[in-house]
């Protein structure tokens, strides 16, 4: 795991490149403590920090092919890098190092851009093909690893975290006004957005590819899927957990009071050839979820190291916004558990991304259960019944928004399944709310409607807890749940691994359909009955809880105060 950092430059590049590559490197030096690098010729500058955890003593980047022709900046790891370099060696590659970075160089080398469609794995890099004087970008098809980019006239700049494009190009300090909205909306940015003007992320699984004088050309990565139509879930799972252990340094885990954690280190016992240390944080919806984390641990013949939130959160703030650079008021726990994390280990797996896979959101609960009142609605007469309620109690109070003024809205709006889901995930966009919480400098700008986005991205070809699970696992997930993870696990020099955020996996569990994954609307059922003899019930039937904070005691106590 690493940052990454460069352009690709159509005028030459001149002596000031070793500077501003600095200059970028020490923006992500968070992201890689154990090392740093640069390299550039006459139209290409890469930069690199590293955290080395595969090959710790040699690997360091950039790197460039055996025969000096490719080289490449890389930030992930590649799971099924062994086997691939078993299968290179057999075409006679003449590999220098024992790396996954050195395989990705092989691949490109014996079958271009088509090779990326092997790799299994968190990534995002920049490889730069000196003959064909051609960039390319890669960024991972789940999403997992972030890769930010700014196209400016005859140069194309890209980083790990948009702030080391910044720093070279001071006129994308803008805010993005229209962002910022739909982060409102959201509390996350959906899609390829940042809060800063004309840097955008590569979508998942997109390939730019660029050449001097020449239109950006987009490509996307084609998954190879192994046939496991016969396989069961939980040996697809084990193989996932499997992959996700392939490292040359100790491995932690993440352990919550809940399934998806639990899952994760129970497997991953039995796989891994050392002891898992797990780490809790005290926090959460549930009191006891600290205390239900240790008795798992205990359950699971594991150590486990607990911290509880101790920390001055308006010196914390400023630190936590610059890594981000989204404001979160749910980002505190993961940095602290990250922090502590990393005072043990360099790697720990999450659980994180089995609630969008299996259905384990209450989301998707009240959305079954709209689907089935939804058949017995009255057509006509309920919506017109829930418009008049809705607009009833919104004349009857002075504040913008009611929960029962919401519920109304739902109940009219069912088979709607765009506009219901929104309701459910507390979008509010509308011309009223704007005018009362906006001022001039906002509402001057020509703001997307944020339902229109939802639309935009909806399956309707699906029932709507599918497609509510798909709309998340495609902006969600990516953007607000990886997207905080990555950032605070490296802000302390930590890799987190997702072994639920696999393609694999996530092309075997979404073809089992939703009845066989909720049936009848119960929550992670195929889940539960899938691991139901490696964890016992006390931890199956645990209610779930989430990992966050109260936000209005967190105002304030903690952000009222500050300018």
């Amino acid at each position: 795991m690493c940052g990454i950092a460069g352009w690709f430059s159509n005028p030459p590049i001149n002596e000031q490149a070793a500077a501003q590559l600095e200059t970028m490197r020490r923006q992500l030096a968070h992201r890689g403590p154990d090392g740093c690098g640069h390299w550039h010729d006459q139209h290409a500058a890469l930069s690199h920090t590293r955290l080395a955890i595969i090959d710790p003593r040699q690997g360091q980047q950039p790197m460039l092919s055996h025969d000096g022709n490719t080289v490449i900046s890389f930030n992930g790891e590649i799971y099924n890098y062994p086997m691939l370099r078993q299968a290179l060696l057999k075409k006679d590659y003449p590999f220098q190092t024992h790396c996954d970075t050195e395989v990705i160089l092989a691949l490109y080398q014996c079958y271009g851009v088509a090779g990326f469609n092997q790799l299994r794995g968190m990534y995002a890099f920049a490889l730069w093909d000196k003959s064909k004087r051609t960039g390319f970008l890669v960024r991972d098809p789940l999403g997992i690893k972030p890769l930010f980019y700014y196209q400016h006239t005859d140069r194309l700049a890209f980083a790990s975290e948009a702030k080391a494009i910044v720093a070279t190009h001071p006129e994308c300090a803008h805010m993005q006004v229209n962002h910022l909205h739909l982060l409102m909306n959201f509390r996350y940015l959906p899609g390829n957005r940042s809060l800063f003007q004309n840097i955008h992320q590569l979508d998942p699984g997109q390939i730019i590819v660029w050449q001097a004088n020449t239109p950006l050309r987009y490509q996307k990565i084609i998954e190879n899927q192994p046939e496991r139509e016969s396989e069961s879930t939980l040996a697809v799972l084990n193989d996932s957990i499997q992959a996700h252990l392939v490292a040359d340094v100790d491995i932690g885990a993440y352990l919550s009071g809940g399934i998806d954690s639990a899952t994760v280190c129970a497997l991953s016992k039995a796989l891994y050839n050392k002891k898992i240390q797990t780490f809790t944080l005290d926090a959460g919806d549930d009191p006891n979820e600290a205390k239900h984390a240790a008795e798992t641990a205990m359950l699971l013949g594991l150590d486990n190291t607990r911290q509880s939130i101790a920390v001055n959160m308006e010196e914390q703030l400023r630190s936590l916004v610059w890594h981000l650079e989204v404001p979160k008021i749910n980002a505190l726990q993961i940095d602290l558990l990250a922090q502590l994390a990393s005072q043990h280990v360099k790697v720990v797996l999450s659980g994180l991304g089995a609630d969008e896979l299996f259905g384990g959101y209450r989301i998707h609960h009240y959305l079954y259960r709209a689907t089935q009142l939804n058949k017995i609605k009255i057509p006509g007469v309920t919506g017109f019944i829930a418009n008049g309620l809705a607009t009833m109690v919104r004349s009857m109070n002075q504040v913008p928004y009611l929960e029962t003024e919401r519920l109304y809205s739902i109940v009219a709006k069912l088979g709607h399944w765009p506009k219901v889901y929104g309701l459910l995930r507390n979008v509010w966009d509308c011309p009223t709310i704007r005018n009362q919480i906006y001022g001039p400098r906002v509402l001057d700008h020509r703001l997307e409607n944020a339902y229109d986005l939802i639309e935009a991205d909806w399956r309707n070809d699906l029932h709507p807890v599918s497609a509510c699970m798909q709309f998340e696992s495609q902006h969600k997930l990516v953007n607000d749940l990886l997207w905080q993870e990555d950032r605070l696990s490296m802000a302390h020099g930590l890799e987190v691994r997702v072994p639920f955020v696999d393609t694999h996996l996530r092309h075997h569990v979404t073809s089992l359909g939703l009845e066989q994954l909720m049936p009848h609307g119960r929550l992670k059922a195929h889940l539960k009955n899938v691991v139901s003899n490696l964890l016992p019930s006390t931890i199956l039937n645990r209610p779930k809880s989430g990992f966050q904070v109260n936000a209005p005691t967190f105002f304030h106590q903690h952000l009222h105060t500050i300018a």
